[in-house]
């Protein structure tokens, strides 16, 4: 096993218990917003930004920074909503699947005459309702369905959505005549009911609509070290020999990060495509295809790769520095490949380098290394606003070879600072 592997999981472990202590999951992440009482006046103040099922079930409350928050259900607000983000929640009471009616903080998608809302339940089903004057709050159906199609049963996409936006939003013929082809998308249904409203009920909002999902796309430059540490076990070395070895060097690559509101405050998507090049030699007793035993090799390896991670990212809002986690799978191309061979003569001289024969049969180097990969660090703003991250990581991958009589592991260590140059 490698030796540096056991001090990265003591790292990563202790990371993880920093960021998942009792201490950590009770931490706020308070927002300006307002509560609507049962009755009065609007109060305004802060709020506490959860997920979408946390901001559904309650809400916290506080007049000032300094001042005790106020959990409120939602049967005691009319509504809740954070002012910057333009995000609104109204108490609404509604069934799901069988259960008895419960009152749930739905997020507004659309106000006005006609209105739409969200839900995402308890089973992390996406929930959609629609109300108008004339029509009661509704779930709007969709998902598979089991039909009969020549008696024998099929599973077909359920439209009844369709039917009950036509009956809510009935008399107006702009919207009918796009229900038929609608699909069951937010931006699509949002997009319907703000057509009925300004089209047919002459409505004109006082203020700006909210915006239902939304996303953002950041770009940014990723730069660190990391280390290298290698695993060789096979041809033309003796068998059941391993040989490790190091290297040290950087990376550095664009990063990308996307969010969007559907997956939460705390969860996004991070790419990088970083250059890494990579050096390591080889030197012990072995035999040759052959089959000469006792013969001394020297093999050297001086790559370069450009390596994509893909990595899901959870970053906890607590204050002005954020710890963060991440985890997900990574690709690397070889775009150096630059190995040689040399085999010791009877006089102790390496003949003239050859290339690399990885394997017996000299077809063993692979260009593509694929791995999996896991990452602990901190996140926060600079001046001028951009995001900056400090980052741990630690990679597994399958390595350089493809042989069946050679094998190549190598665990990547990283340290990575990484800077946004979009807001």
């Amino acid at each position: 096993m490698n030796k540096n592997l056991p001090a990265a999981f003591a790292l990563l472990c202790l990371f993880s218990m920093a960021i998942y202590s009792p201490s950590a999951r009770a931490q706020t992440n308070f927002r300006p917003g307002y509560v609507l009482p049962l009755t009065g006046d609007t109060l305004r103040g802060e709020v506490d930004s959860r997920e979408g099922r946390a901001n559904a079930q309650r809400c916290r409350f506080r007049p000032t920074a300094q001042a005790e928050a106020t959990t409120y259900l939602p049967d005691q607000l009319r509504a809740y909503g954070f002012t910057a983000e333009n995000r609104h929640y109204r108490s609404m009471t509604v069934a799901i699947d069988k259960a008895a009616p419960q009152s749930f903080f739905l997020e507004v998608l659309v106000d006005g005459p006609a209105s739409l809302f969200f839900l995402r339940d308890a089973e992390q089903r996406e929930n959609y309702y629609v109300v108008s004057p004339n029509y009661p709050l509704t779930l709007l159906p969709h998902g598979m369905v089991q039909a009969l199609r020549d008696n024998q049963p099929v599973m077909q996409v359920q439209t009844a959505y369709r039917n009950i936006l036509s009956a809510s939003l009935a008399g107006c013929q702009v919207v009918q005549k796009q229900l038929p082809r609608l699909a069951f998308q937010e931006s699509a249904l949002i997009k319907v009911v703000s057509t009925y409203n300004t089209e047919c009920a002459g409505y004109r909002p006082s203020r700006p609509q909210p915006s239902g999902a939304t996303s953002h796309v950041s770009i940014g430059i990723m730069a660190g070290g990391v280390q290298h540490s290698m695993t060789y076990t096979g041809f033309p070395f003796k068998a059941g020999e391993s040989f490790e070895r190091t290297h040290t060097g950087i990376a550095v690559g664009p990063v990308l990060q996307y969010r969007t509101s559907r997956l939460g405050q705390r969860l996004s998507i991070v790419a990088a495509v970083l250059y890494e090049p990579e050096k390591y030699e080889i030197e012990g007793e072995g035999r040759s295809s052959n089959g000469f035993a006792g013969l001394r090799f020297r093999h050297r390896f001086d790559l370069a790769y450009l390596r994509l991670p893909v990595m899901v990212r959870y970053t906890y809002p607590r204050g002005k520095v954020a710890p963060m986690a991440e985890a997900g799978f990574t690709v690397a191309y070889a775009v150096k490949e630059n190995t040689s061979a040399e085999e010791m003569d009877r006089y102790g001289t390496y003949s003239p380098s050859q290339p690399t024969n990885v394997g017996s049969t000299g077809k063993g180097f692979s260009p593509v290394q694929t791995g999996f990969a896991v990452g602990l660090g901190l996140y926060t703003h600079v001046a001028g606003g951009r995001g900056v991250s400090a980052l741990v990581r630690a990679e597994k991958a399958n390595g350089f070879s493809k042989a069946i009589d050679a094998t190549s592991t190598i665990l990547h260590l990283y340290g990575l600072i990484s800077l946004d140059l979009t807001k």
